[in-house]
């Protein structure tokens, strides 16, 4: 059971975040899922309130890619870090200053699964800082009712 659940946490990165197949949500996570996507941010019930949290994300910063450093389970948790690389909505990358590259965000996210492997919990821990420095943030925070 935990190598199917960490595969459905890798479709999630892979299908859903970087090629952005939000159609698969319903299949990966249980309608009765409770998501905390963002630090201090509140909670996602189920896959339709998902859905819209990544659109604001993937209609903010194209070419989002998500990377797996490190995943492991036990019993019904997974636990995956991971990185994501993104480029700004105008569609010019947001340069590091110090290494030139794209906005690079660093994050841990664990999730519970039920015994069919969808979520039902998820917990994501991530460098706000980063999103913070980026010229699509007023937007985000906009659509996503957020007070900075």
């Amino acid at each position: 059971m935990s190598e199917q659940n960490m595969k459905i946490v890798r479709r999630l990165l892979e299908e859903v975040w970087t090629q952005g197949n939000l159609g698969l949500l319903s299949e990966l996570v249980a309608e009765n899922a409770v998501s905390h996507p963002m630090p201090n941010f509140g909670a996602l019930n189920g896959p339709e309130e998902y859905k819209h949290f990544i659109a604001v994300y993937k209609g903010a910063f194209h070419d989002m890619e998500f990377s797996i450093e490190d995943q492991f389970a036990s019993g019904d948790k997974v636990a995956t870090r991971w990185t994501t690389r993104v480029t700004d909505e105008a569609g010019a990358a947001v340069q590091d200053t110090q290494t030139g590259e794209q906005l690079s965000i660093d994050g841990t996210t664990i999730t519970h699964h039920d015994d069919s492997g969808k979520i039902i919990g998820e917990w994501a821990s991530w460098d706000t800082g980063a999103l913070l420095q980026s010229a699509a943030a007023p937007q985000i925070f906009e659509q996503l009712s957020i007070s900075v």
